[in-house]
């Protein structure tokens, strides 16, 4: 009996199918057999075959009418290309446009500036891809290069048009706000229609400058369409933002095109610092709390705090320990880095600077804040474009913090231009370079005070690269193509002295 009930139970669980063995395996459609090759490429490091098939992937979801596993396809497409994208060049290439750059320099000299900890270079399906601005960085890692090049312009960048600025003396009498200048400001952004869907919403957020001590007056003349602007973070946030959403199917015409206008008064900022005035931090203040903390790309490590307590040594006072710091990150050679592909791959832009020591302003900015902060001194990275005659473009320095003092400015990027000069002293380098350890020009447009400053309204689960905003940020929801590579090369920005 006992085992007739056995049996039957048996059968029942057989027949209500709880055994996976009776249980066909589920099919795979194609779309899914694509994503899953696509993320075995992507894990092997074979980034350019994982594009082509997440967007393979892509095109399959969407005609079987799987919405959200093709949003997830595109996204992690974008991803793919994002790590190789500022890599174009494989090694013959690379090799003949050094030879281009470099005709007289010695073969063994240049065969040094190709291995990855030197050019930045990637592996990636089976090739070695180099960083597209690997020239340029080599004339800044090599100053014989550099200055010979800028000799036969006859101009070196930025040291020529502020050395007048850093090497004036100055007593102190007027403040710390000197020569204010004002500026007006324009930015258009202009889309052509025939990239744009017909349906669906186009979501931007426009930068816009903000109030901090040495810009002030800030005032927003106008964002336009004003119909399709949602809110603005107002001059007063830490980033300067306005939210536009946009109907796709409203848009009429041949191209798309939103601007903003705005004006405001930029200092020259000038510091006389004596350490003995320097005051407590008061550790419980929220914002030394904010100021001190990891972040996402500003990052306190062991490694780095160890980095840190090296540079200063026995020093206490925190003014002088970051003037330590300063002339530190000075110290090295000005670099362009891949910030999309660190971006992508959700690697710290200081950690990167700490490990491989290439830094352009942005992460020079953010390899000095986490330095400081790793010693409990608040510091930022802050920025949006630097407005030198004849160079305007975008631009990061750095703040610290001194209690009795407020944020104390400094810009590693522009004092190495006092290096690259072809006919500088050594005592008017110096100069410079100390200028800029605690006072700046006047040149400068601030959008944001801080990197990694939430988008306001936060922009949801999508690809982009959000440290910084200098540039619109762009979601589209029906897009085919990845809006921040496809839609924004006609962005343009024009700000000049009012």
């Amino acid at each position: 009996m006992k085992r007739l009930v056995f049996l039957l139970v048996l059968v029942a669980v057989l027949a209500a199918g709880c055994t996976s063995q009776q249980q066909p395996p589920a099919p795979v459609s194609q779309a899914d057999a694509l994503s899953a090759q696509a993320e075995k490429a992507f894990a092997s490091d074979n980034f350019h075959a994982a594009a082509d098939l997440y967007f393979q992937a892509y095109e399959q979801y969407k005609a079987e009418g799987n919405t959200d596993r093709a949003r997830d396809a595109m996204n992690k497409g974008s991803v793919s290309v994002r790590m190789y994208a500022e890599s174009p060049y494989n090694r013959s290439v690379m090799t003949s446009m050094i030879d281009e750059a470099f005709p007289t320099v010695p073969a063994e000299r240049k065969a040094g500036w190709l291995p990855c900890n030197a050019s930045q270079c990637i592996e990636s399906d089976g090739e070695t891809w180099f960083f597209a601005n690997t020239i340029n960085n080599i004339r800044s890692h090599n100053m014989d290069l550099m200055r010979e090049t800028l000799a036969k312009k006859g101009e070196t960048p930025f040291y020529d048009q502020v050395k007048s600025i850093a090497l004036a003396p100055y007593n102190g009498s007027a403040g710390t706000c000197v020569n204010p200048v004002r500026w007006e400001g324009t930015e258009t952004l202009t889309i052509p229609v025939a990239m744009l869907p017909k349906t669906g919403t186009l979501r931007l957020w426009i930068p816009l400058p903000v109030e901090t001590p040495s810009q002030r007056n800030v005032t927003i003349a106008a964002v336009e369409p004003a119909q399709y602007v949602k809110s603005q973070t107002g001059t007063g946030a830490d980033m300067g933002l306005a939210y536009l959403e946009i109907p796709l199917a409203s848009v009429t015409g041949d191209s798309l095109s939103v601007t903003a206008r705005f004006r405001y008064i930029q200092c020259e900022v000038r510091y006389t610092i004596d350490p003995a005035k320097v005051g407590i931090y008061d550790t419980a203040d929220p914002e030394y709390r904010k100021y001190t903390a990891s972040g996402k790309n500003i990052v306190i490590t062991p490694a780095m705090k160890e980095k840190a307590l090296e540079i200063v040594g026995n020093e206490t006072n925190p003014y002088l320990q970051a003037e330590k710091l300063y002339w530190h990150v000075v110290s090295h050679p000005y670099s362009n880095v891949p910030h999309t592909r660190l971006s992508a791959s959700g690697t710290p832009e200081s950690v990167y600077m700490l490990e491989t020591g290439f830094g352009d302003c942005g992460t020079q900015s953010m390899y000095f804040a986490a330095l400081c902060r790793s010693l409990g001194i608040p510091a930022r990275a802050v920025g949006g474009y630097q407005l030198v005659p004849g160079h305007e473009g975008t631009h990061f320095w750095s703040e610290y913090y001194l209690p009795g003092y407020g944020w104390i400015p400094n810009d590693v990027t522009i004092a190495e231009g006092a290096e690259w000069s072809y006919e500088a002293s050594d005592e008017d380098r110096y100069q410079y370079k100390d200028f800029y350890a605690r006072n700046l020009d006047p040149y400068r447009y601030i959008i944001q005070n801080d990197v990694d400053v939430p988008l306001t309204p936060p922009a949801g689960n999508v690809v982009m690269f959000d440290i910084v905003v200098q540039s619109p940020k762009a979601v589209c929801d029906t897009c085919d193509t990845d809006p921040e590579f496809e839609m924004l090369d006609d962005w343009k920005v024009v700000v000049k002295k009012a």
